[in-house]
């Protein structure tokens, strides 16, 4: 039976949708209001605004060394520059694939390679005298990023920028750009998933904003953050943020946002972004870790908007028939739902109006891993790209028909003004493409845009942060550390429901990975390796199944 204050609900809702003075009025105007230096240094600290804070170590070389040395059954002591560079040659080589696989999806895609970035050498990134070398030039806090069940404390980045070649005039040369993110997990070190362990943590960053810091002396505390896990006053001890756990075992990623050209064949390839994790080959236990490229988060394949099979030549034909059936299902009638359920909201006259903040720091959504694509692509400047939802979509008609259906049957077309184009854009936005690039200033509900990248770019070279970063998602950030604790997020039912059993599950998993992780420590086997790969498809999945600590939709970029 349905709750009398829901029925009433309901009601309402009925009829306030289908008053036409209501539509388009969902959001009030909101002014970017951008945190102050002070304020700033809570969620991210950059060499540009916080130069003697890098006077610290954070170089490339430290935290593939820390990598290397954390992972399971290694002696620290093995591992020396030889072994740092085979380790960033794996990234670098896997480049020129021609091939690359979505496992969850048991489809592959024919890829491009990508000379320019398979010609760069370990040396060109790592050695101090080089002109190319990757430089540090932003740590970021994305504690937004953590679980409702706090199993883990969101995620801790390190920005690297390659630092050259320039031209005559110092700036870098536009077709020689690449930039890698290492996006670490923190796990929560109690297995009950406390949330005041995690406090801490987001404590220790929110005690950067206090006025007259020494930023020398911040650095050297988040140095030991990173890489010895030292820097925190909890009863249950941190492992360092740099852990070969972090980028892929127990979560994270590292990405990378290139475009190097090699040659004027070069000249026809976009902006490319790809993504990895940190890991040993079972067939193959004595081999230290390795990158082995993942697909992209919360990008699905663009060719599944069509359905069209000759948008992804090298593919089973109907392989991909029958993902792209099922994804255009699933689409309509769950992710939707998902992009517009800030708006359901919204439409209630009850308290203060909902903002356009609101909206740009809400809206989210879940794309199934089997729908992810192998890469993304940002797409030339200026013209539309193929990766664009929007753009994607083509003729498919049927399946314009299906969003249009979901918009009207969830009333949000009628109550806030929203269309077809709203929806793809939005999910556009959430894309590792569009939001470094093809969602800039895409209209998300009518009169309200999406804030601007830094062409390409959130961050670049100099340190110099976009407008999507100053304007919306640091202030966001910086409110959930000032409003310690939060409230909990208004989760779609079945988010809820998924929700219940997701604490108790997750925490068996990490109990379970903790175990198989000391063993390998022991001596690693190909069945001691496979139970671990399987624990964490398990762990991932378990993280993604719940809202977020702070929002229901928990956006990786």
């Amino acid at each position: 039976m349905v709750p009398t204050f829901r029925m009433k609900s309901v009601s309402v809702l009925a009829m306030l949708w289908s008053s036409p003075l209501l539509a388009a009025q969902c959001y009030a105007p909101s002014d970017p209001v951008r945190l102050t230096p002070d304020e700033q240094r809570a969620v991210v600290l950059t060499i540009r605004d916080n130069p003697d804070v890098f006077q610290s170590d954070f170089s490339l070389k430290r935290t593939l060394k820390n990598i290397l040395t954390t992972a399971p059954g290694v002696d620290p002591a093995s591992i020396q520059d030889a072994q740092i560079r085979d380790l960033l040659k794996s990234l670098l080589t896997g480049f020129g694939a021609t091939t690359l696989t979505n496992e969850d999806g048991s489809i592959s895609f024919a890829v491009t390679p990508r000379d320019g970035e398979k010609a760069l050498t370990p040396a060109d990134l790592l050695d101090d005298a080089s002109p190319s070398r990757m430089v540090p030039v932003a740590l970021f806090n994305r504690l937004d990023l953590a679980p409702a069940d706090h199993s883990h404390c969101g995620e801790y980045r390190i920005v690297y920028a390659k630092s050259g070649p320039k031209d005559a005039n110092g700036r870098m040369l536009f077709d020689q750009r690449m930039l890698l993110i290492f996006e670490a997990v923190l796990p929560n070190p109690d297995p009950s998933g406390d949330r005041k362990q995690c406090e801490a943590v987001w404590r220790l960053w929110s005690g950067f904003a206090q006025q007259e810091q020494n930023q020398a002396q911040i650095g050297q505390t988040l140095a030991q953050f990173y890489y010895e896990g030292s820097a925190l006053n909890t009863q249950a001890k941190f492992s360092p943020v740099v852990s070969f756990n972090h980028y892929g075992i127990s979560g994270g990623q590292v990405r990378a946002n290139a475009f190097v050209h090699a040659s004027v064949a070069d000249k026809k390839l976009n902006w490319h972004l790809r993504q990895w994790h940190v890991a040993f080959d079972e067939k193959y236990p004595a081999k230290l870790p390795a990158f082995q490229a993942e697909p992209v988060n919360e990008t699905p394949f663009r060719g599944y908007f069509s359905g069209d099979a000759a948008s992804a030549p090298g593919t089973d034909p109907d392989r991909f028939r029958s993902l792209a059936g099922l994804f255009q299902s699933t689409f309509a009638q769950v992710n939707v739902s998902q992009l517009v359920a800030v708006d359901g909201l919204a439409a209630i006259p009850v308290g203060p109006q909902a903002t356009v903040a609101d909206l740009i720091d809400n809206v989210g959504v879940d794309i199934d891993d089997k729908f992810y694509a192998v890469e993304s692509d940002s797409g030339p400047f200026g013209t539309p790209a193929g990766d664009d939802p929007a753009v994607a979509i083509g003729s498919n008609q049927d399946f314009g028909n299906a969003i249009d259906s979901r918009l009207a049957a969830l009333k949000v077309d009628a109550a806030c003004g929203l269309k077809r184009e709203h929806v793809l854009n939005r999910a556009a936005a959430m894309t590792c493409g569009g939001c470094h690039q093809f969602a800039n200033a895409k209209e998300i509900a009518p009169g309200v845009r999406w804030p601007t990248s830094l062409n390409f770019v959130q961050i670049d070279e100099s340190g110099a942060m976009s407008n999507l970063l100053l304007d919306r998602f640091l202030p966001f950030r910086f409110k959930l550390m000032k409003d310690l604790p939060p409230p909990p997020p208004v989760a779609p039912v079945q988010t809820v429901a998924r929700a219940q059993t997701a604490p108790v599950q997750a925490a068996a998993l990490h109990q379970q990975l903790r175990s198989q992780l000391t063993a390998l420590s022991k001596g690693r086997t190909e069945e001691g390796l496979r139970a671990v790969n399987g624990l964490s498809d398990q762990i991932r999945k378990a993280d993604k199944s719940q809202p977020g600590a702070f929002v229901t939709f928990r956006k990786p970029d």
